[in-house]
């Protein structure tokens, strides 16, 4: 059916016809004008013979539209070109070797870009332009593949460097985020400093590395970028300074009523000895804290025991102690206290021939590796250095697999009591108060804070501390970050001394992310969606498929 049409898909196409289908409509162009060879860029006007191909276009009223394109093959006149005959392009209408238009081709990269494969393919069918699930991956992939290297994904100034888990603790892989355009640049198979420095190596502009404290990444910036800046992100400096305050928390003691302390139950309890590097000291004080932490446990228990004799019910002897219901429920009904589950000692383990290397060590035969051949003989499948560790603490005066009875407990640090609810505020909940601004508090929140403060002069230190540090992080100025350091070594309190360390490990990377605007804020936003995609798309989700998808188009 011929027909006289205006409309024509492209520059130097003629419509000849439209005809309507049972399945499709099929339009029929043709070209008449001549064409440029693609070798040498040379014009031809000496027609060779015709072609035809086929395309799918958009639909039309809801039908699928089939192009059916009858183009010439030309001859190249230029004597010093490779090409003898070649076919006519239309770069505006199709790309070579396609099977779509340029116009329907960029629809299917935009919704498998935004939507996935299956969803697309169910969206494309109902618009009438049915596109397979595995052809609308293939296209994103072939187009993110063949992206110009002078894009501007190519110019990265400001890099956001983090991990993203394939697998969590398993397997991870490294995204890099160009924080002034904020959008992902690539996405890289593995988490290694190498790989990370080969594309810092690629890309020679890169001025500035933002990362969280991990020292493979600043490793890798080292490596590849050297005139980079590195900034560490300070979400993830408040983050390890929570973590630490959390670790030297948690040393405390469940806390005791003074109804279940006989005798001086209301006297101050000192504090723990201060840490020490020696082995042995480190040793005596596990096992004095082990032990009091056992006298704890029996005190409670026998005052589960007093009450339930007494009449109370398990409700009100879980209130009046600030248990838990189930804890109680356990105890009533044994006649002494449960010991904590542990596991039983097997040959690869030094303690499984304990009997054994106390008696020889009795008779002096105090060389590791003579009890090492041994015990040996005898099975022990472990490793010598494990032997070692094991009997390190015997040369320090304890030769025995018993505790000396004479030893004095160890004092313990007592956990405060939330005064809203009776129980102990836990070493997590402690250690997000540190680090809260009052002002962003609950009422309840600061009464916490006010009873943590009033118990233990350590919390006190430590959230004078943080909060300085987080004004520090606030103040775009670095000045008063040595004095800080200075301070945090002179609390006396372990877990400040040992982050004051780590810090100065990372000074400068710590200098400038108290100066400079950058975060890693942006790079954990675009993790987040990683995942989404990782685990929408299952099996298919490898990295050639998440890099396209995860760039921009």
């Amino acid at each position: 059916m011929k027909t006289s049409m205006t409309w024509s898909p492209a520059a130097g196409l003629n419509v000849v016809s439209v005809e309507p289908g049972e399945q499709a409509w099929t339009v029929t162009v043709d070209s008449q004008q001549s064409t440029f060879c693609p070798g040498c860029g040379t014009q031809s006007e000496s027609r060779h013979s015709t072609y035809l191909r086929t395309l799918r276009d958009l639909s039309a009223q809801g039908a699928p539209v089939v192009v059916n394109a009858r183009l010439g093959r030309w001859r190249c006149r230029n004597q010093q070109c490779d090409r003898r005959i070649f076919a006519e392009r239309v770069p505006g209408f199709a790309a070579p070797f396609a099977r779509r238009t340029a116009r329907l081709a960029e629809i299917v990269r935009l919704l498998g870009h935004s939507a996935g494969g299956r969803p697309s393919e169910r969206l494309m069918r109902r618009l009438g332009m049915p596109v397979s699930d595995t052809t609308i991956l293939a296209s994103l992939m072939k187009h993110a593949r063949v992206r110009p290297e002078g894009s501007a994904a190519a110019v990265v100034r400001v890099a956001g460097v983090d991990d993203w888990a394939w697998r969590k603790g398993h397997k991870y892989g490294t995204i890099i985020v160009d924080l002034e355009r904020r959008a992902v640049v690539d996405v890289l198979a593995d988490r290694s400093a190498a790989t990370t420095a080969n594309w810092f190596k690629d890309h020679p502009n890169v001025d500035v590395v933002s990362r969280d404290r991990a020292g493979l990444y600043a490793e890798a910036a080292r490596e590849g970028a050297p005139q980079a800046r590195q900034v560490a992100d300070r979400f993830h400096l408040m983050q390890n300074f929570r973590e630490t305050v959390e670790r030297q928390l948690s040393g405390y003691e469940a806390p005791i009523r003074d109804s279940r302390i006989s005798g001086g139950g209301n006297q101050a309890l000192p504090a723990l000895p201060a840490r020490s590097d020696r082995r042995s000291d480190a040793v005596a004080r596990t096992r004095l804290i082990r032990r009091d932490r056992q006298a704890v446990r029996q005190q409670i228990f026998n005052e589960i025991r007093a009450l339930f004799e007494g009449g109370n019910s398990i409700g009100e002897i879980a209130r009046k102690l600030g248990l838990g219901r189930r804890r109680v429920e356990r105890w009533v009904r044994r006649i002494d206290v449960p010991d904590h589950n542990t596991m039983a000692s097997t040959p690869s383990s030094p303690a499984y021939f304990g009997v054994l290397l106390e008696r020889r060590w009795a008779e002096g035969i105090t060389k590791v590796r003579h009890l090492f051949e041994e015990i040996r003989r005898r099975g022990y499948t472990g490793s010598f250095s494990h032997l070692a560790r094991f009997l390190a603490p015997w040369r320090s005066g304890a030769p025995s697999l018993d505790d000396d009875e004479q030893e004095a407990l160890a004092p313990v640090r007592v956990r405060t009591l939330d005064p809203m609810t009776g129980r102990a505020i836990s070493p997590l909940t402690a250690a997000a108060l540190c680090v809260k601004p009052r002002g962003q508090m609950t009422d309840r929140q600061a009464a916490s804070v006010d009873t943590l403060k009033a118990g233990s002069a350590e919390f006190t230190i430590m959230r004078r501390l943080a909060m300085q540090f987080r004004g520090l992080l606030r103040s775009g100025t670095a000045v008063r970050l040595d004095a800080w350091l200075r301070d945090a070594r002179a609390s006396g309190i372990y877990a400040m001394q040992r982050f004051a360390k780590t810090i100065r490990q990372d000074l400068e990377a710590v200098r400038n992310a108290v100066s400079e605007p950058w975060s890693n804020g942006q790079t954990e936003g675009q993790i987040n969606k990683l995942k989404t995609l990782k685990r929408a798309m299952y099996g298919r989700a490898g990295v050639d498929l998440l890099r396209a998808r995860m760039m921009p188009l």
